[in-house]
């Protein structure tokens, strides 16, 4: 397209979306037919000059907001309404959500914590590209599986540098080995020892939460099995958050077990200033209320069913 052409649709684009003139208004002032400036205006949606968001942040719901807040010890919530009835549309906009705000919790020269699991794979792939300088990527547990399972570890930490721009620092193991012996070995290694280290000091964590009903992560994965299952929820756990399981309580459902987990403490989890937790799904109610309740959130992005759901089942 030459740049006669190219300042011609721009200009008609401008006039009819930011001054508001009918096509029929721009016809004449352009000297063309009104059927040309509805091709014009299409050419510019097609090569996207033009972009149309629907913005469903104005259905508001300040009062389910305000309840979470009251209930747990958060610092925002962000509730993204069901407008279209199908889960996993509505788990895109929930991380949508979250990727639009991302820029607000990221600045220079900091330390970026990410999960992984179903809901941070389709996160990754809503994130914008954001200008930042010096930022580092880690992840906050090991990543890889035991079953041909593919976790998609390696391609959200990846997704997540690119989009700020910085360097990325994988965990080369499983995310719970069979001993705790195992894990105080691995967690001796050179790389992962550095990327523990930084943890410490990492300003913005990104995580969701899992459920432990088949078929989660963990179980397809292979660090859970059908026994581990029985034998977890018969003693009262919920699920898992940054691979570490939890009570409904949020605190450590057994601390033999947690001491196999290759990756970032608990305790150093909830000492980091920003901790985003992203979840959609009404079978994840115990699991998010036991992470609330545990204190290991200070922003939440939640769906309104599921919102509304963790409310009704944590009264004050």
């Amino acid at each position: 397209m030459d740049t006669k052409k190219m300042n011609q649709l721009i200009r008609i684009a401008k006039m009819h979306y930011e001054l508001h003139f009918s096509q029929l208004e721009i016809a004449e002032k352009e000297g063309i037919s009104k059927s040309t400036v509805s091709r014009i205006l299409k050419t510019a949606m097609d090569t996207g000059i033009i972009e149309v968001r629907i913005k469903d942040s104005i259905l508001s719901n300040s009062s389910m907001e305000s309840d979470l807040i009251a209930r747990f010890p958060l610092k925002r919530a962000v509730i993204v309404p069901d407008v279209v009835g199908n889960p996993q549309i509505l788990m895109q906009d929930v991380c949508a959500a979250l990727a639009e705000d991302l820029p607000r919790y990221l600045k220079n020269d900091s330390i970026l914590g990410v999960a992984w699991g179903n809901t941070l794979a389709v996160l990754a792939k809503h994130l914008p590209k954001i200008k930042r300088k010096g930022i580092s990527v880690i992840q906050l547990t090991g990543g890889f599986s035991r079953a041909i399972y593919e976790s998609g570890a390696l391609d959200i930490l990846k997704n997540f540098t690119e989009c700020v721009g910085g360097t990325g620092y994988q965990i080369p193991a499983p995310a719970m080995v069979d001993h705790a012996f195992i894990a105080d070995a691995l967690k001796q290694d050179s790389q992962i020892h550095q990327i523990l280290e930084m943890a410490e000091s990492c300003e913005t964590a990104i995580f969701s939460a899992g459920h432990l009903e088949r078929p989660s992560v963990l179980y397809q994965m292979g660090v859970i099995t059908q026994e581990d299952y029985q034998k977890f929820h018969s003693r009262g756990a919920v699920g898992d958050c940054c691979s570490h399981i939890l009570n409904k309580d949020g605190e450590i459902f057994d601390k033999s077990i947690d001491e196999r987990v290759v990756g970032t403490s608990l305790e150093t989890v909830k000492k980091i200033p920003n901790k985003l937790l992203v979840v959609s799904g009404k079978e994840k109610v115990d699991i998010i209320s036991a992470v609330l309740k545990g204190g290991l959130a200070d922003s939440l992005y939640i769906d309104a069913p599921t919102a509304e759901e963790v409310i009704l089942a944590n009264p004050l």
